[in-house]
Order: structure tokens, then C-alpha cells, then sequence
């Protein structure tokens, strides 16, 4: 997530390089094959461009606001793991008591899950974005904690030997089977007589709500913003701003005839296309690179800097001594 307050022109400019280099390319074989054949029955009239730039930038808005809504609901869910922990880990220690031995596995193996969470949440999805070349220089510039170690060596500092050789071998969801192991615990802890069942329910209720949040957000990690409103939007603004050219260039020739100077002024169509259309495909690529909200972008929810925070406030309230400090932001972008 970015945390400075705005991004640079020039950032922009270099994240955009690509599509910037691509419009000015076309945008001078347009104006030059239009200048030099007289082929000025290619222009397309105002009201076309119009009509169809019109239905882009709705497509366009529709589509933005519901990847702004996916991050919104990403953040939120976030925010309510921090809570849901810091209570499961006060419940614990209240009702438990600080000096009973089953207090520290029970809190460790909640660490286990956030690991185990946010690691399932950095993978790889074919339709994300990392992929694409501008975001793979930036994040080999800025790689997040998760590309930097392994989900084994992080679990190690939070389970015993047996329960990571029987996480690691697991074959299912690892993150849903430590949480079962929680539910076990506690049940075991009421079996034994050592918590009550005001106390039991109050345990599992917290767990509940643990299941409840790692759904949330599994459900934005795995299924994209629709692929049919991605594509067709992705359609029509290439398609505007490849006839961008073609509806400026009578305007800029136009405005050169009284004077003679036509073939001087139609060049003007360059910068205007190329600004224009640059301004549509950004819109659209902002929306796109925050679609998903957990692949490790600049845009996306710290999930490592919330879970090392949280992992900071139960070893605190455990009594452990730690090293541990929070991320700080790195060109102004905390993961």
C-alpha cells in the first residue's frame, strides 16, 4: 500500500511507459499517412468519437468503482482479522490464565495461521497482474516478505517439529487445518475440565469468526472482477483510443486551413491523441492493477505489515521477549 500522498508524474509516466510509446507511434502514422495521401474521408466524424467515448468512460466508471469496492472490502476484512485477534489472544489469556502451558501453543499456532493466510494470499493467480512487465520490474525493485522466504521456514518459529511436518505434508488447505487444530484444543481443554462451557462457547465463537474472515477473503483472492466486464472494457478503450486519431485529426487540419498552415497544425493531433488516449488507458489500468487486492502491489492491503503487528501485540501480551519491529514503509510503500 502506498503511504505517501500522492504518486509522481513521473512515476506515472514510467509505470505508463509502454502504452505512452505505443500511442505515439500511432498517433504519427495516423497524422503522416492522413498529411501526405489527403485521405480525409478516413476521419471519423465528432459525433462517433463522441458516442463511443462516451460509453467508454461509463464502462470504464462501472468497472473502477467495483475494483475500488474489492479493495475497500480487502482492507476491511484485514482490519477485522486485527480485532478478531487481539481478542482471540486477550480470551485466551483471561480465561485461560497467563501461567497455563496450553496458553502459548494456542496463541503460537494462531501466528501459524496468519502465516499460513497471508502466503496463500501472495500466490500466483494467472488473471493478476505481476505478471505483466512494468509490475514485475517494480516488485523486483520491491519484493514483498513473502517473495524473500518460504511458508516452511516461517512456520518453524511457530510450531513443533511434528506439527510442521504434518502441516507441510498436509494436502488440503493448510491455513483450515491448523484452525482445526484450534477448535481441537479447545475442545480438549473442556473434556478435561479445565475451561467451562460459558468459556468454551466464547473460544469457539472466536474461531468461528477466524473461518468466517479467512472466507472473505479466499473468495476475493480466488475468483477475479468478472472477466467478461475486464474484457469488453478493455475492448472498446483500445478500440477508442485507436480511432482517436482518426476523430482529431479534422479539427487540427480545420483550424490550420484559413491560414494556409494545415499541414502544420494537423500535426497538433499527436500530442492530443496521445494524451487523450493515454488518460484512458491509465483510468483503465489503475482499475486493473487494483482488482486484486492481495497479489503484492503498490495499491494492494499490507497484509504483512498488519500480521507482523498483530504477531507483536500476542507475543506482548504473552510476555515474550522479541526483535520483532514493524515494517516500515519503503519508498513510501509498506506490503
Amino acid at each position: 500500500m502506498h503511504l505517501g500522498r500522492k504518486y509522481r508524474l513521473s512515476e506515472l509516466l514510467v509505470w505508463t511507459r509502454v502504452e505512452i510509446v505505443w500511442l505515439l507511434a500511432w498517433s504519427v502514422a495516423v497524422t503522416l499517412l492522413l498529411v501526405l495521401t489527403r485521405w480525409h474521408f478516413l476521419a471519423l466524424p465528432a459525433t462517433v468519437l463522441a458516442v463511443v467515448g462516451t460509453a467508454v468512460a461509463v464502462v470504464l466508471a462501472f468497472k473502477n468503482q467495483q475494483c475500488f469496492a474489492r479493495v475497500n472490502e480487502a482492507l476491511t476484512v484485514w482490519g477485522q482479522i486485527t480485532a478478531a485477534s487481539l481478542m482471540w489472544a486477550s480470551k485466551l489469556v483471561s480465561m485461560i490464565g497467563p501461567s497455563d502451558a496450553a496458553l502459548k501453543p494456542l496463541v503460537h499456532r494462531h501466528l501459524a495461521w496468519l502465516t499460513a493466510l497471508r502466503f496463500l494470499l501472495r500466490a500466483r493467480k494467472v488473471w493478476e497482474n505481476t505478471f505483466e512487465p512494468g509490475n514485475a520490474r517494480y516488485l523486483a525493485r520491491l519484493p514483498t516478505p513473502e517473495s524473500q522466504s518460504t511458508l516452511d521456514k516461517e512456520l518453524a518459529a511457530y510450531l513443533t517439529a511434528d506439527e510442521l511436518a504434518q502441516v507441510t505434508g498436509h494436502r488440503g488447505e493448510k491455513e483450515t487445518l491448523l484452525l482445526q487444530w484450534q477448535y481441537r484444543a479447545v475442545g480438549d481443554l473442556y473434556r478435561q475440565g479445565r475451561i467451562d462451557s460459558s468459556v468454551y462457547f466464547l473460544l469457539t465463537s472466536a474461531l468461528d469468526e477466524l473461518v468466517r474472515l479467512q472466507g472473505q477473503a479466499k473468495r476475493i483472492k480466488n475468483y477475479p472482477y468478472p472477466r467478461n466486464y475486464y474484457s469488453i472494457t478493455l475492448v472498446l478503450v483500445k478500440a477508442f483510443v485507436i480511432l482517436m486519431p482518426l476523430g482529431l485529426f479534422p479539427f487540427f487540419w480545420d483550424a490550420g486551413t484559413p491560414g494556409g498552415i494545415a499541414r502544420w497544425t494537423a500535426w497538433l493531433n499527436v500530442p492530443a491523441s496521445v494524451f487523450v488516449g493515454w488518460a484512458f488507458l491509465t483510468l483503465e489500468k489503475v482499475g486493473e492493477n487494483s482488482s486484486n487486492p492481495f497479489e503484492g502491489g503498490s495499491n494492494d492491503v499490507p497484509i504483512s505489515t498488519i500480521a507482523r503487528r498483530i504477531e507483536i501485540e500476542l507475543k506482548t501480551m504473552l510476555g515474550e521477549k522479541t526483535d520483532l519491529v514493524p515494517l516500515e514503509p519503503k519508498d513510501n510503500v509498506v506490503f
